[in-house]
């Protein structure tokens, strides 16, 4: 007896197990999207719809995936109409275009009451609506059907059973693919301002950078299925985009290596990227002209070989201790987490669902959004190297001067020490014969401070002209000239040169580096007297001409001379780096003016050939 009681549990047991989960249409507004159906996989490709009512039948949620497999499935529904009316509902699976063929089976009182074969990449004859899959099915009061959705995969086997009465039927319908589209959406718009940048800056990272998120959009678009559902695209043809899933990791180390510089400093990493590029490329080969099933296993391998790769960079880049590696790992992390959340419920491993299905696509906007700030670091870092280049090239170009500089000092201080010494040698004269009295004494030491203070000023404006110290101040540009001037004079006289003045800056002052603009006056003074040494033909009479004016914001200052000019080969060039005119020149003067012109000062400068001579304009 106690035996037959256990046989009984048993029997009961397994009729529980076995028994068909059905789902009931009431009189109450139908909208289900989570619950469970049945199925069975067709490992040998051998069942029909004459003998798959006699399967075995397993659970699953309405929202699965059994991974990459090219073997059939068969989904099994039961639904029963409790109400007294006909009901015309609707089944939905949102992840039919993952799919190539989907056969469906209508059984009412286990017998065909109606079938239909759809191919899902043939526009005519696939019963989608944009990307879902969508069965009308009409139950008679009281009925119940059975339905068999045989599923053939194209690569993977998804599926996502919603059921639906007609209203929320076309309600599902419009808003599919939001959260799709914002992913992508927000993908490309990154892309187009990176590629904006790129043709601005003409910097390749950024190039590199646009074309990644480009090729993340894209596959994000193939598999949220947008290019069904928003373009109507179908047909072999689309499955194309799955090249984009094996390009995207050679852009993506394309864009590392070009801002780490990794073929310089590791050759082994560097080696290794060389091999993914020649796998992406057969990839894309094969993709193209041979299979692209086939093509999955390689992308596979790209995949997993890139995360190697950028893993060794991470490691390489903390023993550098590279000032950029943690918000790169962090943004890399990020993403390769979000993406093995959703390998893995593609995969049938964890759950599918809206979570997992899209965390890859949120992952890559916050690594997109770190790679952002990444890069605006990084350049950062590179206007921060560039400013302390220029300015040791500004000070070596400086001390190349002092030797004029010193000349010039040696020159103005002859007179005010050669008075002093007079106004000293004449007081002590006086004193030893009684013949000097108080007011005549205060009046000599004046002279003497006087003198004193000229020597002082000499002194500071050599110190402020050699400092590297960046201050703004506000700037008297006519002393500035003066100045200018001053601390060329000596030479001036020597080669027989005239210097005119025409400064008209209504007693404006500028705020601006002034030791900076000094250095550029300088420049173009000392580029003038080398000008007429060169140039025997030139005029007797020797001549630099400063015009200053003021035109509404702007301020203008202009040097010219009469030293003959720069000829029309030379003359577009004369700013650019390492160019020079002169035989024994540096090529960097002319070129530091610029760059401090335009990036400390705000302003910009231009040359060109007026007369017998030339005419450098500085607008500030």
């Amino acid at each position: 007896m106690y035996f037959n009681y256990k046989i009984l549990i048993f029997l009961l047991s397994f009729t529980v197990l076995r028994a068909t989960q059905i789902i009931n249409i009431d009189y109450s507004e139908l909208k289900k999207e989570n619950f469970t159906l049945e199925y069975v996989v067709d490992t040998k490709a051998s069942l029909t719809n004459k003998n798959i009512q006699n399967q075995v039948f397993h659970p699953i949620s309405n929202c699965n995936s059994l991974g990459y497999t090219i073997n059939p499935i068969w989904i099994k529904l039961k639904i029963e109409n409790t109400t007294k009316l006909n009901k015309n509902i609707f089944i939905h699976n949102d992840l039919a275009y993952f799919s190539k063929i989907i056969s469906i089976y209508e059984y009412q009182n286990n017998r065909l009451f109606d079938q239909n074969i759809y191919t899902i990449q043939n526009k005519n004859n696939n019963s989608l609506l944009g990307s879902t899959f969508v069965y009308p099915l009409n139950l008679q009061a009281y009925t119940t059907k059975t339905l068999y959705f045989k599923i053939e995969p194209f690569t993977m086997n998804l599926f996502n059973f919603k059921i639906y009465d007609e209203k929320n039927h076309i309600h599902a319908l419009i808003n599919k693919n939001i959260l799709a589209n914002i992913i992508v959406i927000i993908l490309f718009t990154l892309a187009f301002y990176n590629a904006l940048l790129f043709i601005l800056t003409k910097n390749k990272i950024f190039f590199y950078y646009a074309l990644y998120l480009i090729n993340s959009s894209l596959s994000f678009g193939y598999m949220y299925g947008i290019y069904y559902h928003s373009l109507e695209l179908y047909g072999d043809a689309t499955h194309l985009f799955n090249i984009t899933a094996v390009l995207v990791a050679s852009f993506l180390l394309l864009f590392i290596e070009s801002i780490f510089k990794i073929k310089k400093s590791n050759k082994n990493i560097y080696r290794q990227m060389q091999v993914l590029y020649v796998s992406a490329f057969i990839a894309t080969l094969v993709i193209l002209f041979y299979d692209i099933k086939f093509a999955v296993n390689i992308s596979s391998f790209v995949f997993a070989l890139s995360f190697i790769i950028i893993i060794e960079i991470a490691f390489h880049l903390r023993k550098k201790k590279h000032p950029l590696k943690n918000i790169f790992i962090s943004a890399y992390s990020i993403y390769i987490i979000s993406l093995f959340i959703t390998i893995a419920a593609l995969y049938g491993l964890i759950p599918l669902n809206t979570f997992s299905f899209f965390a890859s696509g949120f992952g890559l906007i916050i690594e997109a959004l770190l790679f952002s700030y990444l890069l605006h670091y990084h350049i950062k870092i590179l206007e921060k190297k560039l400013t302390l280049q220029q300015n040791q090239i500004i000070l070596k170009n400086q001390k190349a001067q002092m030797g004029g500089m010193m000349a010039a000092i040696t020159h103005q201080w002859k007179q005010p020490l050669t008075t002093i010494s007079s106004i000293v040698m004449l007081i002590k004269f006086k004193l030893e014969n009684n013949d000097l009295d108080l007011k005549e004494l205060n009046k000599k030491i004046e002279q003497i401070d006087s003198n004193i203070y000229f020597l002082a000023e000499t002194i500071d404006d050599f110190k402020n002209f050699l400092s590297a110290k960046k201050t703004k101040t506000q700037c008297n540009l006519n002393k500035l000239i003066q100045r200018a001037i001053d601390l060329s004079s000596d030479e001036i006289m020597a080669n027989d040169i005239i210097i005119h003045q025409d400064l008209n800056f209504s007693n404006k002052t500028i705020l601006l580096y002034e030791n900076e603009l000094l250095h550029i006056i300088l420049n173009i003074i000392q580029n003038a007297k080398e000008a007429f040494k060169e140039n025997k033909e030139a005029e007797t009479t020797k001549m630099i001409k400063i015009i200053g004016r003021v035109q509404g914001d702007a301020t203008y200052i202009s040097i010219m001379d009469n030293a003959g000019g720069i000829s029309s080969e030379q003359l577009p060039h004369i700013f650019e780096e390492n160019y020079t005119t002169k035989q024994s020149g540096t090529g960097l003067g002319l070129y530091l003016s610029k760059v401090i012109i335009q990036e400390h000062l705000g302003g910009s400068i231009e040359a060109k050939n007026i007369g017998d001579g030339t005419m450098f304009r500085i607008r500030l």
